[in-house]
């Protein structure tokens, strides 16, 4: 009985599935974005870069001779001005060998006095008198040599600046020519940037009108600049290049190496017709190359349309080829597209 009913059940399932269609068809998913049309932005915004105080030019300072450090009277960030003294070697040996030529060249000087007296007397060829004079010049010389070393135990400033870096410490061994200290000079500031390659090309002083320089450490003051050059080889790390701006107008306070600080640059002649975007909508590829996501108006399908960029400002981009005026723009949240995908406008049902 019990296999009977057991069949029955069978015959009426199989039966079910026949006369019923169980499989559900779904569509492609449509992802919810937010759009945006684009259209000529505010070009009066000026585009910021973070940059960096850097010194206008340094000088490794170190000693003509050989010798043990003795001194460094001065920390690192102190001023100088020209001729103070920012290193000394340990004088001891060389005032040893200033005493000993000396002595020589007193003793020679003598014999010269002595030769020269008989020579007038005729007792001594004129060829010991000729060498006589020799000793005395060449221990002359070597007195004005040994002079010269002992001064030049003590290293001064060439110029008025700051110390940027001690690179040795008190009591090192120190070879002749090699650096101990690094000097900059204090009477002009530039700050470094960071230009992306796609930008560099659009960025040069013919496309700017004004330059200026905004500290961390003073936010409430802008300093006027002027662009100065720039590094024709991109940065091993950054892979971006190094363009150097030169305040005109100093602040009054010290600024120092190291320091941070944004460098706002306004174009010069604002095409009043190119199309500006939001940051959050322009994307690069693993090349480096920009793009963004437009939809096609009748199929509400994604297309990822290369474009070309301005330098940016601190919000928006300008787009300089590869888009119209009017087309739609996906304003956000690109990453997570493909071509073809369809989408909505955020908040239809």
């Amino acid at each position: 009985m019990l296999r009977r009913v057991f069949a029955a059940l069978w015959v009426i399932a199989w039966l079910s599935g026949c006369g019923a269609d169980t499989t559900v068809e779904t569509g492609p998913a449509v992802r919810p974005v937010r759009l945006i049309t684009a259209g000529a932005g505010d070009h009066s915004a000026p585009s910021q870069f973070v940059g960096i105080v850097a010194p206008a030019h340094t000088v490794e300072l170190g000693f003509e001779i050989d010798g043990t450090l003795q001194h460094l009277p001065l920390p690192e960030g102190a001023l100088v001005q020209a001729g103070d003294v920012v290193a000394q070697l340990d004088p001891e040996r060389f005032e040893l060998t200033l005493e000993s030529a000396r002595a020589d060249h007193e003793l020679a000087e003598k014999t010269l006095s002595r030769v020269e007296s008989l020579k007038a007397l005729g007792t001594v060829s004129q060829a010991e008198l000729d060498e006589a004079i020799a000793r005395a010049k060449l221990t002359g010389l070597a007195v004005e040599t040994a002079q010269k070393d002992l001064d030049d135990t003590v290293l001064r400033a060439p110029f008025a600046g700051q110390l940027i870096k001690r690179l040795t410490e008190n009591f090192s061994p120190i070879a002749r020519l090699s650096p101990v200290i690094r000097l900059a000079p204090i009477e002009r500031i530039e700050v470094v940037i960071g230009v992306p390659e796609q930008l560099m090309a659009r960025l040069n002083p013919a496309t700017l009108s004004k330059a200026a320089v905004r500290f961390t450490a003073d936010p409430d003051r802008l300093f006027e600049a002027q662009w100065l050059d720039y590094e024709a080889e991109a940065s091993r790390d950054t892979q971006t290049y190094d363009v150097r701006f030169s305040l005109t107008e100093t602040p009054p306070w010290p600024v120092l190496p190291g320091m941070t600080a944004t460098v706002l640059l306004s174009m010069a002649t604002p095409n009043e017709t190119v199309i500006q975007l939001p940051l959050s909508a322009v994307q690069s590829d693993a090349a480096g190359n920009f793009f963004v996501w437009t939809v096609e108006r009748d199929t509400s399908q994604v297309i990822k349309r290369p474009i070309e960029v301005g330098v940016p400002s601190r919000k928006q981009v300008p787009v300089l080829a590869g888009l119209q005026l009017g087309e739609q723009v996906i304003a956000a949240g690109g990453a997570w597209l493909y071509d073809g995908m369809q989408v909505r406008p955020l908040g239809d049902g």
